[in-house]
């Protein structure tokens, strides 16, 4: 019933109403605090894209991580899922990036702008539907073309529950505490020749910075 619903323009507007309201109640009711910020204001004075990388998982709440400038823009893609997150990002005051199935270049084309606009890029390298902690995306490739460098982020609050989906999707609760925590170093895209590399280093990080995090908790 819900799938058939979110099918109609109308009812996937609703959808997206109800899960910013959700978001901006359990936003303004917990405590966050974001760790190594530093480290991005620290690139960020470069005037350099970067590209943020976090697990699908830890998706919901890290729509509102970003203390920076300049503008964030997710990447996401044209089913309704991908549809349903662009709304909500939107009234968050994020642009999302549309990755269109049929139209690899229209992807390619918005983040082209996007560099030249010096916009920092957000990513879930294991999106839409897994494997879980697998890259399954040309970040390596995209990362050559433009010489971006990346962001590690990982997110995880005292309070949640888990939506039984292929990642089991975090679900942030109000009143809890949440942490943003940052990698500690800024991935140089250059330093690699080869996509196997890049793509160990890169999962490697992001499991790695998602088990630093329960330390603070």
């Amino acid at each position: 019933m819900l799938k058939r619903l979110s099918k109609n323009n109308f009812f996937l507007n609703i959808f997206a109403n109800l899960v910013f309201l959700s978001l901006w109640i359990i936003k303004s009711t917990s405590n966050w605090n974001g760790v190594n910020e530093e480290i991005i204001e620290k690139e960020l004075i470069k005037k350099k894209t970067l590209i943020v990388l976090i697990w699908h998982h830890q998706l919901m709440g890290s729509t509102f991580s970003w203390k920076f400038q300049p503008k964030l823009r997710p990447v996401a893609t044209s089913h309704r899922d991908g549809q349903l997150s662009s709304l909500v990002q939107k009234k968050f005051g994020l642009d999302p990036l549309l990755r269109k199935k049929n139209n690899p270049t229209f992807l390619i084309k918005n983040i082209s702008k996007a560099v030249q606009n010096g916009d920092c890029i957000y990513i879930t390298p294991d999106a839409p539907h897994g494997p879980p902690k697998k890259i399954n995306t040309s970040i390596f490739k995209l990362c050559q073309k433009f010489n971006l460098n990346i962001a590690i982020l990982s997110f995880h609050t005292n309070k949640y529950f888990r939506i039984n989906s292929w990642d089991k999707l975090k679900i942030p609760l109000p009143f809890s505490k949440g942490i943003y925590l940052w990698g500690n170093e800024i991935i140089q895209s250059k330093d690699f020749k080869n996509e196997i590399d890049f793509n160990k280093k890169i999962s490697d990080e992001l499991n790695k910075n998602s088990e630093r995090i329960n330390d603070y908790f």
